[in-house]
């Protein structure tokens, strides 16, 4: 919060009641509050990151469990192959 903007948060906490030292303390704990958060490009950049490690992680999952279905699924093709053909008439 720069100083315009403190100045005009304490003028408005004085018009509406509060003390003069106790509008600035006000004033001062918002600004120190402002300084100190993130910047919106920062946080953006944060997620953005965090997002495509995620991807990155359902791909990796999507293609072990194609590969695990795939061979579960040939398995159970191969196993019902010979089934038939050793039960049928000869």
């Amino acid at each position: 919060m720069n100083s315009i903007e403190s100045t005009k948060y304490r003028k408005h906490l004085e018009e509406g009641g509060v003390p003069s030292q106790q509008a600035q303390a006000h004033a001062d704990a918002l600004g120190e509050v402002l300084e100190n958060m993130p910047s919106k490009d920062w946080v953006r950049s944060e997620i953005s990151g965090q997002l495509q490690e995620l991807k990155f992680d359902m791909v990796k999952w999507m293609i072990t469990l194609f590969i695990t279905l795939f061979l579960a699924q040939t398995g159970v093709t191969i196993g019902a192959v010979i089934a038939l053909i050793r039960y049928m008439p000869h």
